[in-house]
């Protein structure tokens, strides 16, 4: 592609080009190291690490042009007369450019913000486009998983060239029906910036991610740029309507000349009129355009009642009809790590113990789970810990979360990365003095099943589908689930 292309309506301070002939870019990277023959290298400065240090090391890899927003470069550029341009924010730059190189995205995009509920609401959209024949695929903390083939990813929302670059190649392969998980960090950091985005949804928020904003205010509005910068014109916005921060949300949307829609009990669009759970499942009533219905969904917990009927909404909204949605999603299956009840093994069925994995990392969706499982059994235990160099501030809260609605606490580690795993665990345990603590997670897990009485319900929390576990610098296979299986084989 001609650089004139990719450079299509960005925003440029000053560029100086040397060369005397019309630059044919191959690619475009961030890393110096991945850099090849006429690719555009952007210096991006990060939380740890600057591009622009590297400047040099992608120049020799072979960039025919360099992209940065500090200033104090610019002369040692032009004094080797070296292809550059200076802008504002590389990282918008940056994300300019790729939507402008990997110019062809899928049809129809849809992306779901909130601090929970995402992986659920792009599951299960991605399963009930699936059941309703849609090609489609759904791209956040699970990877990218489309009808036919996964593939992980290492963010639940992954930088600007990356995601453009998978909606460029899931259109080439023709599937134009695309879910995306858009995280607080990913929104400020423009990671989805010049996505064509058709609706926005919004499922809930609560405490997480202080390590990175620096108060509620920050992280609501980070999240609000979903809707205020990124949804199109005329873009559908979709909200939990019994949310405290609903009118906030509403408001905006509105200011923004937005098509919107709730569901809810207090909803005037997808109305619940009510829903309760039967083995394992949930039988729900709605009313929708003053007609009633009602159906199962094989998930376990309340908040699942509400992630379903926001994927309802945007595979209705995307062109499929609602009474098919409504068949389809009672077919929908079991999302990994999100309130999975592992199928305990003929060996082990004797201690008629039943066992949930689930990644609530936060005091919310910690609290709910608990309370979901405290309706089902008179005796729970739950077994967590929290993430290293993350948001300390929410270890207490959950602590005491624990503390009140468990019978058993068995406080180990999560991922405690570079931080000292006993300082962390010394936090949670600070409001729960009556739990166990164990270091190792397959001892804690394996202490827990041990020490289970008849009845009794236990909560793995934290982790939900991780298979690895990252202590220091190292990262070791690791999985909840399997683990699980593993201990309860050996009973």
């Amino acid at each position: 592609m001609l650089l004139l292309d990719v450079l299509k309506n960005t925003q440029i301070i000053e560029k100086k080009i040397f060369n005397n002939f019309d630059l044919s870019i191959k690619g475009i990277h961030f890393n110096s190291k991945k850099i090849l023959k006429n690719f555009i290298f952007v210096a991006v400065k990060g939380g740890s690490d600057d591009g622009h240090k590297y400047i040099e090391e992608a120049l020799k890899n072979g960039a025919v042009l360099i992209v940065i927003d500090k200033k104090e470069v610019i002369d040692n550029l032009k004094k080797n007369k070296i292809n550059f341009i200076y802008t504002k924010d590389s990282r918008i730059f940056l994300s300019k450019i790729s939507s402008n190189f990997f110019s062809r995205q899928p049809k129809f995009i849809s992306a779901v913000t909130g601090t929970n509920g995402k992986t659920s609401v792009s599951y299960i959209t991605r399963e009930l486009w699936k059941n309703c024949n849609v090609n489609s695929a759904s791209i956040g903390t699970l990877g990218l998983i489309s009808n036919n083939f996964k593939k992980k990813l290492s963010l639940t929302t992954e930088n600007s060239l990356t995601i453009h670059k998978l909606l460029y190649d899931l259109r080439k392969k023709k599937i134009n029906n695309i879910c995306i998980e858009a995280s607080s960090h990913g929104l400020k950091q423009n990671r989805i910036d010049n996505i064509k985005l058709d609706i926005a949804a919004f499922t809930n928020i609560s405490h997480d991610h202080y390590d990175y904003h620096k108060d509620f205010n920050d992280y609501f509005k980070s999240k609000m740029i979903l809707f205020s910068k990124i949804l199109k014109k005329n873009g559908i916005a979709i909200i939990n309507s019994d949310l405290p921060e609903f009118n906030k949300v509403f408001n905006l949307c509105k200011k923004n000349k937005l098509k919107i829609f709730t569901y809810g009990i207090k909803s005037n669009d997808l109305k619940i009129i009510s829903f309760y759970e039967k083995n394992n499942n949930q039988i729900v009533e709605i009313l929708y355009k003053k007609k009633n219905y009602n159906f199962n969904i094989p998930l376990i917990g309340d908040f699942q009642v509400y992630n379903c009927l926001c994927a309802i909404l945007i595979v209705h909204l995307s062109g499929v009809p609602f009474n098919k949605c409504i068949k389809k999603i009672e077919n929908i299956s079991q999302i990994p790590g999100r309130l999975e009840m592992i199928n305990i093994p003929n060996n082990a069925k004797k201690k008629r113990i039943s066992i949930f994995v689930d990644y609530a990392h936060t005091p919310d969706a910690l609290e709910k789970t608990l309370i979901i499982l405290k309706k089902k059994s008179s005796k729970l235990s739950v077994v967590f810990g929290c993430g290293g160099n993350r948001d300390n501030k929410k270890r207490a809260l959950m602590g005491k979360i624990a503390d009140r609605l468990s019978d058993k606490i068995y406080i180990t580690d999560d991922n405690p990365r570079n931080e000292p795993a006993a300082k962390i665990r010394k936090q949670i345990i600070s409001c729960c003095s009556r739990a166990y603590e164990i270091k190792d997670r397959y001892k804690a897990i394996k202490k827990a099943i041990d020490n289970s009485e008849k009845g009794e319900k236990i909560l793995v929390a934290g982790k939900g589908h991780e298979d690895y576990q990252i202590i220091g610098k190292k990262i070791y296979k690791f999985s909840d689930k399997k683990t699980i299986l593993d201990i309860l084989k050996k009973l």
